[in-house]
């Protein structure tokens, strides 16, 4: 499986080199925690950093320098863990065109806090669907899930999103439990989820069962209410709705829903469009074949 890491440059530098040096270790362990020993790792490193050995971790201890004190330490296995991880710096010249045009529409905030230094890297952690790699110099950095929020055009939006955060071994610990335990049917709830729904998502990529997992889980918190960029009313589609985001390797995951009451939406289609418009009058039909039948 590969797992997809954003760099949180807003959680750097630490205060002295050997508080950077302990902090970055610890949240390095966490990030091991996900490895079964096959799995790859791609980082994305957002801003001016052109090589990952110059980022800063502490004033004057660079990545390099962290590579140095490891070795220093004997952490064999840590350094052979971060040599086969794909660093992509600086992010942006790595990602697909509806990636990056999804960056430059949409901004991202923490609720309740000061505004991040680098808000680009909240957005390309919830658009890439990648866990946000931090250390812990305080809150929010001390969270395995980051509250996030939107502007668009200057507009607050009154909703939350989320993303996955390691700074910590324990984090890492947690992220896996979670990973390991993908149940669609018990993240959905009490919701109705159609057989075709179940079957498809069955037959999905690890990594991409890891998001729909993912995206169906904020959209029960948030009780399928909500606008772009996770949901969007379909036009000509008899009040279908849809969950939004972004595919493994490319192309973009599809959830088809309705609202049958209040409180209980039905869960119907799921499908990956390569292109825009693909799929949907397929889909919306079989959609709206299967609310006929509930």
């Amino acid at each position: 499986m590969e797992h997809l890491v954003c760099l949180n440059t807003n959680s750097f530098p630490a205060k002295t080199p050997q508080e950077g040096y302990d902090l970055f270790e610890d949240a390095l362990q966490g990030l091991l925690q996900l490895n079964s020993g096959a799995d790859r790792f791609t980082l994305y490193i957002d801003g001016d950093t052109k090589e990952f050995a110059d980022f800063l971790i502490a004033e004057s201890f660079t990545y390099q320098d962290f590579l140095a004190r490891l070795q220093e330490e004997s952490e064999q296995d840590m350094l052979l863990f971060l040599t086969e991880i794909d660093d992509k710096a600086p992010a942006l010249d790595h990602l697909e065109e509806d990636i990056f045009n999804q960056l430059t529409e949409y901004t991202f905030y923490i609720p309740d806090h000061a505004a991040a230094q680098f808000p680009d890297v909240l957005s390309l952690a919830f658009f890439t669907n990648a866990t946000l790699l931090s250390i812990d110099t305080g809150e929010p950095w001390n969270l395995s899930r980051i509250p996030l929020a939107r502007t668009t055009d200057g507009s607050f939006a009154v909703e939350t999103l989320s993303v996955n955060n390691i700074s910590s071994e324990q984090h890492g610990r947690e992220i896996l439990e979670i990973l390991r335990n993908i149940d669609i049917m018990a993240i959905c709830g009490s919701h109705h989820v159609t057989e075709d729904f179940h079957d498809w998502f069955r037959e999905l990529s690890e990594e991409n069962k890891q998001r729909v997992a993912d995206k169906m889980r904020l959209a029960v918190e948030r009780e399928f209410k909500g606008g772009r960029p996770l949901f969007d009313t379909l036009s000509d589609a008899d009040g279908l709705k849809e969950i939004r985001f972004s595919a493994h390797a490319g192309g973009a995951i599809r959830v088809l829903f309705k609202a049958l009451s209040e409180s209980r939406c039905a869960v119907l289609v799921g499908f990956i469009k390569k292109s825009d418009g693909e799929g949907y009058k397929y889909n919306i039909a079989k959609a709206n074949e299967f609310l006929k039948e509930i």
